[in-house]
């Protein structure tokens, strides 16, 4: 985040939106499994791994709230269903007596705007792209009517995917994860693994794209 933030130091930036969970914990019980039952390549214990995770959000909002108003919107994932969500709700009162604005339930799509921006968030797992923008022009009608450039950001492949609909434009971001056995047995690797970013002008749009390659 470091990164995105030095990048961005030649704009104006007066609000950030923190896109939190997409699969931040890996797995969701003390099997080593995600929600569905599935094994994954794990370091380290899960009770560490959370505290580690917490710790980490607490580094980073309180950094940008040094720089910015914050919104934190929260997108729940396939890996770690129900624990990131009390995480997300641990984060939530920690900061209760700050400014930020937190959109932290379990509601799979969340809408946010900003000056003729709508920006929509999901985790990827769920309904299909191509049902995405009906669904953000059905589920939050009232932002889409009030906004001219509208985006959805997505993370679950992990890889760069975008996409033009009509009203719409569709983008994946890429993973700072690891890359573990069941990556290289199907040969997911050589993806530049990087955080990215995004900047909207309040009348304009996206006007530039911020990445930090690891």
């Amino acid at each position: 985040m470091q990164g995105i933030l030095n990048k961005a130091k030649g704009f104006n930036i007066d609000k950030v939106l923190f896109v939190a969970g997409n699969d931040i914990l890996h797995t969701d019980n003390t099997k080593r499994t995600t929600t569905g039952g599935t094994p994954q390549d794990t370091d380290g214990m899960w009770y560490d791994n959370f505290i580690m995770a917490k710790n980490l959000y607490i580094d980073l909002l309180e950094k940008l709230l040094s720089f910015a108003e914050v919104e934190v919107v929260y997108n729940p994932s396939n890996h770690d269903y129900t624990h990131g969500f009390f995480l997300m709700q641990l984060i939530e009162a920690h900061f209760s007596k700050s400014t930020i604005n937190f959109n932290v339930d379990l509601k799979h799509r969340k809408a946010f705007k900003y000056g003729n921006n709508l920006i929509g968030t999901t985790h990827g797992d769920g309904a299909k792209i191509e049902h995405l923008p009906l669904l953000l022009a059905t589920e939050f009608p009232i932002l889409w009517s009030e906004t001219k450039h509208r985006y959805i950001y997505s993370h679950h492949v992990h890889h760069k995917t975008s996409k033009d609909f009509i009203g719409v434009t569709f983008e994946t971001l890429r993973s700072p994860s690891g890359s573990d056995s069941w990556h290289h047995k199907n040969g997911y690797t050589g993806v530049p693994k990087a955080v990215e970013g995004y900047i909207h002008h309040k009348e304009f749009g996206q006007v530039a794209r911020l990445t930090n390659i690891f």
